[in-house]
């Protein structure tokens, strides 16, 4: 009887103990994340602008992360491009923002692997801007390795990228569309290859300064035999 009495006792502080370890682990503090969006480039509040918060739980960067996240909750901007967020923030944890890739015409800024700090009002603007549309008239000739690819880069960001157009035709006058971001400077380049090694890129660069207009009018004659 008496050893059962001890077992008992034994199970019941070990109970406690679990208990206590969970709540130290649980414990949760309030936590604030404010700010403004807009568009620094054209001097716009960006209105229904979808802030999400995440929970990451890996010591990866950039889109990676995202792979192992929670998202824990979201708001939208108001007609003056603010926002505010409180959540209960899991002490020991991480907590981002989860950057907008598809379902967005923004591109933005300042957002993504900035952390946020507990128990405090966290500030966060965000630059988010309409991208410009460069439409390119474009006269390729000798293009005897389809597909020519067409790439746009933002020169003062290096992780900045968009969609690639491809050109098949040996010869062709077209027209395409290829995004860049407003008042930047900014490069094209066409290039193609003829092998897996580094010799066997080949490319031609054009650089430019876009300006606020939404669309970009640009003509070029490519001869890919000249590179």
């Amino acid at each position: 009887m008496k050893n059962l009495f001890v077992l008992l006792l034994v199970l019941v502080l070990f109970a406690c103990n679990i208990s206590s370890e969970q709540n130290e682990i649980n414990e949760t503090v309030e936590t604030t994340v404010k700010g403004n969006v807009s568009d620094v480039e054209r001097n716009i509040q960006i209105e229904n602008f979808k802030i999400v918060l995440v929970r990451v739980w890996d010591d990866w960067s950039g889109v990676q992360y995202f792979l192992n996240s929670e998202i824990i909750d979201s708001v939208r901007t108001d007609v003056n491009g603010d926002y505010s967020l409180t959540f209960d923030y899991i002490k020991g944890e991480r907590y981002l923002f989860q950057k907008q890739y598809y379902g967005s015409p923004y591109y933005t800024e300042s957002i993504g692997n900035t952390d946020i700090t507990e128990g405090i009002i966290n500030v966060r603007d965000m630059n988010a801007w309409y991208p410009t549309i460069l439409k390119l008239n474009l006269n390729v000739t000798n293009n005897d390795y389809p597909a020519m690819r067409i790439s746009s880069k933002v020169l003062s960001n290096s992780s900045l990228f968009f969609a690639t157009i491809d050109v098949f035709e040996q010869n062709v006058d077209t027209i395409a569309f290829i995004k860049s971001k407003p008042n930047s400077d900014a490069e094209l380049n066409f290039h193609y290859s003829t092998g897996n090694s580094n010799g066997d890129y080949h490319y031609y660069i054009e650089r430019f300064t876009t300006s606020l207009q939404d669309t970009i009018s640009l003509s070029y004659n490519i001869d890919c035999s000249t590179f």
